[in-house]
């Protein structure tokens, strides 16, 4: 047994050598033919994919009407930039927004007095209709009520003309752009199409004949608000002259034009009268009250007045209908050249009054 082992042994090791060689190249080979069936099937797949892929067209020349611009030079640039602003003062308040234009003072003592005075006329009326015409007293002569009747009819229309003059006053005049408004049916009844939409609106705000109501607003296009003449001849520096001579109907002095120099000496004049008076508050400082005082009443005095004469309104139209502009105080924007450039002006106005 042992000699068994010992002659096979050593046969055992020498087949094992032999046949160890041919297993590994049998396994060499299978590899390699795995390996190239993988490279062979990516490079198929990279093919099928590159075929796949749309071809790119080669680009063609820009022509010179697609060319990208140069730069341009300072000049044009600055010319560019110049035409791209607005080229209207409409276009200019329209990107501002909402821009006040005119403001009036207050009108608290014009439409005291004209109330009370049509109160008084009123009832004076009735009592007198009353107790001279329906139950006249015993003794009487029969042409007295008749004779009266006149007198009641006078003083009746007093009334009217006293009540009628507390409403239609302007109380703001605003710039609306054409964006900001949202009524469609407001854009409708101004006659507003949607190929001539100004750029902007204006919208203004009047009393109501009743008190303790609130101001009525109408939206209306910059032509269908008409002035009577230049408000900057009004607003600037000596206008309350030129206001009541405007509001009077003196066309000369109305429309005469204003020069640079004398508005120069009108601010100066203004600026230095302010100076002195306010020297003068200070050193009589114990009289102020009275003063104060004084003043309150006149200005009480004036708004009264004012209610009988109709001292110091312009009258402009609005659509088809006349308000009444204070022009003797409140607030324009730059001196009333906004409203210059944005509304026209009524032809013939004051020799129509």
């Amino acid at each position: 047994m042992a000699s068994f082992s010992r002659g096979l042994g050593p046969r055992l090791v020498f087949l094992i050598r032999q046949q160890a060689p041919c297993e590994c190249a049998a396994a060499e080979a299978q590899v390699r033919q795995l390996l190239r069936a993988r490279f062979s099937t990516a490079r198929l797949l990279q093919k099928a994919a590159r075929s796949s892929r749309p071809v790119p067209k080669p680009a063609s020349k820009p022509s010179a009407s697609t060319a990208a611009p140069k730069t341009s030079s300072p000049i044009l640039g600055s010319a560019t930039a110049q035409a791209a602003r607005p080229a209207t003062y409409a276009e200019q308040l329209a990107l501002k927004g909402r821009t006040l234009l005119y403001e009036s003072p207050s009108h608290f003592w014009f439409r005291a007095g004209c109330f009370s005075s049509a109160a008084f006329c009123v009832s004076y009326t009735v009592y007198q209709y009353w107790t001279v015409i329906l139950h006249p007293p015993e003794g009487l002569m029969w042409w007295i009520p008749h004779a009266f009747g006149a007198i009641l009819v006078f003083m009746a229309g007093m009334g009217a003309y006293f009540v009628m003059g507390a409403g239609r006053l302007v109380r703001s005049i605003e710039a609306v752009p054409a964006a900001a408004v949202v009524a469609a049916k407001q854009i409708a009844a101004a006659g507003a199409a949607a190929s001539q939409t100004p750029p902007i609106y204006i919208e203004v705000a009047t009393r109501r004949i009743v008190p303790f109501m609130p101001p009525k607003k109408t939206l209306l296009r910059p032509e269908e608000v008409q002035l009577p003449f230049r408000m900057y001849s009004v607003f600037a520096g000596s206008g309350s002259r030129l206001a009541v001579a405007a509001a009077a109907g003196h066309e000369n002095l109305a429309q005469k034009p204003v020069s640079l120099a004398e508005r120069v000496r009108a601010e100066r004049a203004a600026r230095e009268a302010k100076i002195a008076e306010r020297k003068y508050t200070m050193d009589h400082i114990m009289t102020a009250p009275f003063r104060d005082a004084a003043k309150a009443f006149g200005t009480a005095w004036r708004g009264i007045k004012r209610s009988f004469n109709r001292e110091g309104f312009a009258k402009i139209q609005l659509g088809k209908q006349e308000y009444k502009l204070d022009v003797t105080g409140g607030w324009a924007l730059d001196d009333g050249r906004a409203m210059d450039r944005l509304l026209p002006i009524r032809p013939n106005a004051l020799r129509a009054r």
